[in-house]
């Protein structure tokens, strides 16, 4: 009787693990699609907020910085949220294709605790973590060289 205790309560702790795949898929599709309307709802299909469509000539130089800052702030906001619309698209696209969960780097497949966290993964942890090691080492070579790691730009010649 214990034992039928045991794995009844195992079942009902870990109910991630009682999904069937197209449930996984499903619930993925309408986590990313939430992310989406929330994105558009924001704003995103206006050309500009309505605090950019102010004049910049107002008020005193401390005005006018102010007011320039806000409109960068804004457009920088503007350009990430449809660059993440442009990531869950792409998600959307590999649900549909069935490559949704498979690092794009190792091929292996993604842990559903990164997807859940992160819905938008591309890479699993480890490939992740090996890109942002590889990113801060140049980084710090590049600081303490002055210049790029590469020398020259693709399709340009050096002399």
């Amino acid at each position: 009787m214990a034992e039928k205790i045991k794995k009844s309560r195992h079942v009902s702790l870990n109910p991630a693990k009682a999904m069937t795949p197209e449930d996984k898929i499903m619930a993925a599709r309408k986590r990313l699609l939430d992310m989406r309307e929330e994105l558009v709802g924001e704003g995103l299909g206006r050309s500009l907020p309505e605090d950019l469509a102010r004049p910049f000539d107002i008020g005193d130089e401390g005005d006018r910085a102010d007011s320039e800052r806000t409109h960068e702030v804004s457009i920088l906001l503007s350009a990430r949220n449809k660059e993440q619309v442009l990531a869950i698209d792409e998600a959307l696209e590999k649900l549909d294709e069935e490559t949704y969960g498979v690092c794009e780097e190792c091929g292996d497949k993604i842990g559903a605790g990164r997807l859940k966290a992160m819905p938008l993964a591309k890479l699993c942890i480890s490939c992740q973590s090996t890109l942002e090691k590889d990113q801060a080492h140049q980084k710090f070579v590049e600081g303490r060289l002055g210049q790029p790691l590469v020398s020259q730009v693709e399709g340009e010649e050096t002399d």
